[in-house]
């Protein structure tokens, strides 16, 4: 308790006021001044020349629009010679801020609403009636069994059910893809950013970039840097990756387009930069639901007015449109992190999805001068790093911290110090100074 009592009392009733010492020591002397150059290298040359810590921020304002052209041509005993155009594989027409290409798919032909043999496999074949559920439905069923065991050919039998007739038969995957010719397609992306703090606003068709220039150019990294078509294939091929192996069971690509800007500089110096990836994990030892795919049907009635449908399982390669980068107002840039919201697709064809991140700088004095003092505090990081070392870590440490810590004791309960009194005599002050001796070696007063 009274240790207590005296923790208590030390701490309401005693006052630390700093004290300089002046230690001559060339370990401790380096040592201070190398931690305070790396806090003013770490102030100066990360937070206000690489992250430019003096600015004011803004989010970006970000679209992208999409626009595909190409034609394909194919010849197959279920479909004949057919030509596809963009209507054909752009499915839907079009998407919030995505897009997709369909490449390959399984089609299903004039199905109606009956009765119909299941596709044989593990939980469908059959020999006797009492081996089909009547009624049951699993998540891989094409429909509902009407619990009778038909004969699918001549030697296999499987549970009848109750579906869009004949049901789907997706075992065999055209290889190469069917629509293998979408690796010449060509792709235009259309991106505007705005920042509205700055009222600063750019887009990726730059103003040097004329119509006929927009109708014959093709990016490339070294001769077109900045045209905004693309043509498919290239892009899975910079990516690291063959169009033709992806196109058969679709995959993801993310095209980035990268803005960084110092618009300290000229506006026309701040210009998109492209860069290519797949998105989707492709491990060849663990590759179990491959690729990217979905069905839909197109439906219509036939000359009696019954209802069919064409039922379609397309495979593609999806296109992920990312737009980030870092862009300077006054002075300074800012990496920016906003996301914006983008829509998940209802189909698997290869598709464009937009996330934008950004935020842009300007000149603040606000965030500048909190950010130098900041620094300034941090430069005591020094002075505590040293301290301890002397006071904790030295061979003299007892002796140090004897020149660094002195206690002085309240002077009211002390009392006055003893003073020097003055000697007076009635006539005269003796001023004890003043003694120079005389001829016979006494003082003179």
């Amino acid at each position: 308790m009274a240790g207590c009592c005296a923790v208590l009392a030390a701490f309401l009733f005693e006052y630390d006021t700093p004290r300089i010492v002046l230690i001559r020591s060339r370990k401790v002397g380096l040592m201070n001044r190398a931690v305070q150059l790396l806090i003013l290298a770490y102030v100066i040359g990360w937070v206000f020349v690489w992250e430019k810590g003096y600015q004011e921020m803004d989010s970006v304002v970000s679209s992208v629009t999409t626009k595909v052209k190409g034609v394909a041509m194919t010849n197959t005993s279920k479909l004949g010679f057919r030509v596809w155009d963009v209507a054909d594989y752009v499915i839907p027409a079009q998407e919030e801020n995505s897009l997709f290409i369909m490449t390959n798919m399984i089609i299903t032909m004039n199905q109606t609403q009956g009765i119909c043999p299941e596709i044989p496999d593990q939980t469908t074949v059959c020999e006797f009636n009492a081996n089909c559920s009547a009624g049951s439905s699993g998540t891989h069923s094409n429909g509902v069994a009407t619990g009778r065991c038909v004969p699918f050919n001549g030697s296999v039998k499987t549970c009848e059910v109750a579906a869009w007739c004949p049901v789907e038969d997706d075992t065999h995957l055209s290889k190469p893809a069917l629509l293998k010719a979408a690796e010449n397609f060509t792709l235009l992306v259309k991106n505007n950013i705005w920042y509205p703090k700055f009222n600063f606003s750019k887009r990726n068709i730059l103003p040097n970039i004329t119509s006929a220039y927009l109708k014959s150019c093709i990016y490339d990294a070294k001769t077109d840097p900045f045209c905004p078509i693309f043509r498919l294939g290239k892009i899975v091929e910079n990516a690291g990756h063959s169009f033709q192996d992806m196109a058969i069971e679709g995959g993801i690509m993310g095209i980035q387009v990268n803005w960084d800007c110092n618009l300290d500089r000229a506006a026309s110096l701040c210009l998109p930069k492209y860069s290519f990836r797949r998105l989707d994990t492709r491990d060849l030892d663990h590759n179990v639901s491959p690729g990217y795919n979905f069905r839909f049907a197109r439906y219509y009635n036939d000359l009696t007015g019954n209802e069919q449908r064409t039922l379609i399982k397309a495979y593609g390669i999806r296109f992920d449109i990312i737009v980030f980068g870092k862009v300077a107002l006054c002075c300074g840039h800012r990496d920016w992190a906003s996301p914006c919201p983008f829509s998940a697709l209802l189909y698997p064809y290869q598709a464009f999805f937009l996330s934008c991140h950004s935020q842009a700088g300007k000149f603040d004095i606000i965030p500048t001068m909190i950010n130098i003092g900041s620094g300034l505090a941090l430069l005591g990081v020094a002075t505590v790093l040293c301290d301890i070392i002397v006071l904790y870590c030295m061979k003299k440490k007892y002796y140090y911290r004897e020149k660094k810590y002195k206690y002085v004791e309240d002077y009211e309960q002390v009392g006055c110090p003893p003073s020097r009194k003055k000697v007076q005599a009635p006539h005269l002050s003796l001023v004890l100074a003043d003694r120079t001796p005389g001829p016979s070696g006494e003082a003179l007063l």
